[in-house]
């Protein structure tokens, strides 16, 4: 299993105000989004929906379509392939890359493991955003990059048979 846990920490820079201000200086503290300018930073949130949960809740449904991604802001999600949890994602971590592969189903189940907050940004506002913002779209290459072959490694050992047939 991998563990991703708290992605590194920058010190906020911004002086935005009110909600969507709060949500864009929380992403300018992730190293994922250090490329991003404040415009593109409130932009992003602006598009997103915030949400939070104080008990285990699934994001993402295994061989379910690619309908939204999510940007988690705390907490920590476990990704399931099966009933085998593959890795545990911490703050900072894009989630849901394969949103970015329309037509493909989900490859794994992500479920926050206890208290957590996410941005949830629906497919069409993403698709907006990835125009808008070059910086997006190099975080979310990044991240299917990092996390794809996990996930591709954990579905081809489950297709290895145990016993010769």
């Amino acid at each position: 299993m991998v563990t991703w846990t708290h992605i590194a920490h920058r010190e906020p820079t911004m002086k935005l105000d009110g909600t969507h201000g709060q949500y864009a200086r929380r992403l300018r503290e992730f190293i994922a989004f250090d490329k991003f300018s404040d415009y593109e930073l409130e932009r992003l949130v602006r598009a997103a929906h915030h949400t939070s949960t104080s008990v285990p809740w699934p994001l993402i449904h295994e061989q379910t379509p690619s309908d939204a991604c999510y940007i988690l802001l705390s907490g920590e999600v476990g990704v399931y392939v099966g009933q085998d949890r593959i890795a545990v994602l911490g703050p900072g971590e894009v989630i849901g890359e394969s949103v970015l592969r329309p037509g493909k189903l989900r490859s794994a189940t992500v479920t926050t493991t206890g208290a957590a907050e996410v941005l949830h940004i629906e497919r069409d506002d993403l698709a907006r955003l990835l125009d808008e913002l070059p910086a997006l779209r190099e975080t979310m290459d990044v991240t299917a990059a990092r996390h794809t072959p996990i996930v591709d490694a954990s579905l081809n050992a489950q297709d290895v048979p145990l016993m010769p047939t």
